[in-house]
């Protein structure tokens, strides 16, 4: 999806900033999604369940490939989402049931592989297909391998019997306040920088609405009899400090995954397939490694990891030195260690937010970490596009500043002119950001490896946890 932003941004007759809305509502309803699989499960059955998620994602595809409006193309976007929300944790569950215990520290890696693939091959196969025969056909090409999931969905998946369906009180209320909160922020974060921001009275209702619907979800929340999040874990301090890294490192990624090919397109006249290419490196890097990572962290210790994911990601973003004559060979390995570092990211993390749960409470703090993590990509894509656009035009003034100190240039197209200050002005604030992103990843290094408790010191004699029996499942493997 990153590298067709300015393709979808001309089909829709708008923007390319305006195109990255098409990521963020997928993102909002991902995370959507997820904290409605855990009731939906047992309310309708894994096999029905996952046929109605394919039947959503296979309906939004659809309506992607025939539109050509924004709006509607939002809605499809929102439709993919929610169904991809539901079907990731719960092909997630499906895999662990059909395995034996001792095999699950296997199938866990390569069910993250899987998950993980798309975001580095996706982008060069997207953009091929833009370049080739217009971006409708990513949409399109899906529908019918969504038609060929529902059949061997039906096929594979065992019905269930009645029992396995009831399910608590749909809590409706905080899935009410929570839908309403996130669609006014995710309103502020699109169109903020359109609309001055809190200058605007549209900008300061969405905000106003946002903060009360939020709040009001998480005191909700605590007080429900069968709460749709479980906030309560966030008073333990690994699961809260994990959590809040593992939502950074995977922030900052999922940004620079968005921005990296937008800028490669628009300023430096990539196509598609070039500007999704950029991303394979990240691949190269991360897959190789996470699937060694069983072996790592007995080697060196969840916290150690969790630093060095941290340290890897911060030495990436320091050295990817972005400039307008940037060629792929001038990113290919800083690109390599970024992806080193997400590689190591998931694994030590997971395991550190869960340190501290009991294995019966394993679901629902699960539920909730996967819910604010997937969330945090949104925040990520959206805060990094707004720093960036306002950023090119803060260096774009300046630059146009120092230039008139020279008076007017007379032998110089004008037109040209302004071409070149707008790609100098772009680059430089993505270098700035950049920098930024350097210094919150050595900071979440620091916080990794002085804050975070390491398991085996939680371990208490009386009662099992996540991490211990995960590792005797990894030692009777």
């Amino acid at each position: 999806m990153q590298a067709i932003f300015p393709y979808i941004g001309g089909g829709l007759s708008t923007s390319g900033y305006r195109a990255l809305w098409t990521l963020t509502y997928f993102v909002v309803h991902w995370s959507l999604g997820i904290a409605l699989m855990p009731w939906s499960a047992r309310r309708f059955g894994r096999r029905r369940l996952f046929q109605g998620a394919v039947m959503l994602a296979m309906s939004g595809s659809l309506l992607g490939a025939l539109t050509g409006n924004l709006w509607l193309m939002l809605i499809s976007r929102g439709m993919e989402g929610l169904g991809a929300g539901l079907l990731v944790p719960l092909s997630q569950s499906l895999f662990l049931a059909s395995t034996p215990p001792r095999r699950h520290g296997l199938v866990t890696i390569f069910w993250s592989n899987a998950m993980l693939l798309p975001f580095f091959i996706g982008p060069a196969a997207g953009g091929w297909l833009a370049v080739t025969v217009g971006f409708p056909w990513i949409f399109g090409l899906t529908v019918p391998l969504w038609l060929i999931a529902a059949w061997l969905g039906a096929r594979g998946i065992a019905a269930e019997p009645p029992s396995a369906s009831r399910a608590p009180p749909f809590d409706g209320r905080g899935f009410a306040l929570l839908y309403a909160g996130l669609m006014s922020l995710q309103v502020v974060l699109d169109q903020g920088e359109q609309h001055g921001w809190w200058y605007s009275p549209f900008i300061r209702e969405a905000s106003a609405a946002a903060v009360v619907c939020l709040s009001l979800f998480g005191w909700y929340e605590l007080r429900a009899p069968h709460p749709l999040l479980e906030f309560r874990y966030l008073a333990r301090r690994n699961y809260t400090l994990g959590l809040l890294l593992l939502s950074l490192g995977w922030a900052l990624f999922m940004g620079w995954a968005s921005l990296l090919p937008l800028w490669a397109e628009e300023d430096l006249g990539y196509n598609g397939l070039w500007g999704g290419i950029m991303l394979i490196p990240v691949g190269l890097g991360a897959l190789p490694l996470s699937m060694v990572l069983d072996q790592l962290r007995g080697l060196f210790g969840l916290r150690r990891l969790a630093s060095l994911s941290f340290l890897l990601l911060g030495t990436a973003y320091g050295t990817l030195s972005v400039h307008p004559g940037s060629s792929l060979s001038d990113l290919f390995w800083p690109l390599v260690v970024l992806g080193l570092g997400v590689g190591i990211l998931f694994v030590p993390l997971t395991m550190i937010v869960m340190s501290e749960i009991a294995v019966a409470a394993v679901p629902q703090a699960a539920t909730t970490a996967n819910f604010l993590r997937v969330f945090s990509a949104n925040l990520g894509v959206s805060v990094l596009a707004v720093f960036w656009s306002r950023g090119a035009a803060q260096a774009g003034n300046a630059l146009t500043g120092e230039l008139s100190r020279y008076g007017e240039p007379t032998t110089f197209p004008l037109g040209i002119l302004q071409g070149i200050l707008s790609v100098e002005a772009h680059t430089l604030s993505l270098d700035n950001l950049l920098r930024v992103s350097m210094w919150l990843c050595l900071a979440g290094a620091l916080v990794a490896w002085f804050f975070l408790i390491p398991p085996r010191t939680l371990a208490k004699p009386s009662a099992q946890g996540y991490v211990e029996e995960t590792e005797n499942e990894a030692l009777g493997s």
